[in-house]
């Protein structure tokens, strides 16, 4: 049975219930993923930063060939990561989390973190001393390449994960297209 939905602000219908990905084990996600969608889920989120988006796509894709969901009935959600927060490399990760995935469309795209990496193909950019080389680039600007995706219709949703209540505000007043999530990370163990 599928997960009960709310209503986002633009909408569309959210999934309450969705199987995460992170830190799933090579090989293991691919069944995770199909195991979930067959037993009812219709939300899985993904991330570019996961380094599982090939496998977590070919298990939806195995299960839409079979055709006991279709895309329609599935809510993907993934992630931007920190390297490409420059507004025209957006499209950038978010082709390579399209073609990873086999998908045509995100239903949900978030800006994984408020502060950017330098820019470039490496997940964690170091200096000499190891540090993580953060940019300047405020994620106003990121959130522009973000509305870009949402215009051109690779995405049908945006928001954001890890933001504070400032930086929420903020997004808020400056940006064109409401933020539909803030998404953070709350578990039991924490």
């Amino acid at each position: 049975m599928a997960s009960k939905t709310v209503k986002l602000n633009n909408g569309k219908d959210f999934p309450l219930v969705g199987l995460g990905t992170w830190k799933s084990a090579p090989g293991q996600v691919y069944e995770a993923v199909k195991d979930a969608i067959n037993a009812g889920y219709r939300h899985i989120d993904c991330a570019y930063a996961y380094g599982n988006e090939k496998e977590v796509g070919q298990a939806i894709n195995e299960v839409l060939k079979q055709g006991k969901v279709t895309r329609e009935e599935l809510f993907i959600t993934s992630k931007l990561w920190n390297a490409y927060h420059k507004r025209e490399r957006v499209e950038l990760c978010l082709n390579k989390s399209l073609e990873a995935l086999g998908l045509k469309y995100l239903d949900l795209y978030l800006m994984h973190w408020p502060i950017g990496y330098q820019e470039g193909d490496e997940m964690f950019p170091k200096n000499e001393s190891g540090q993580v080389l953060v940019s300047d680039i405020d994620y106003l600007e990121t959130y522009l390449g973000m509305e870009d995706a949402f215009k051109a219709g690779k995405v049908k949703s945006i928001g954001v994960s890890n933001f504070n209540s400032e930086q929420i505000d903020r997004l808020i007043k400056e940006a064109n297209i409401k933020p539909v999530v803030n998404q953070v990370c709350y578990h039991f163990y924490d």
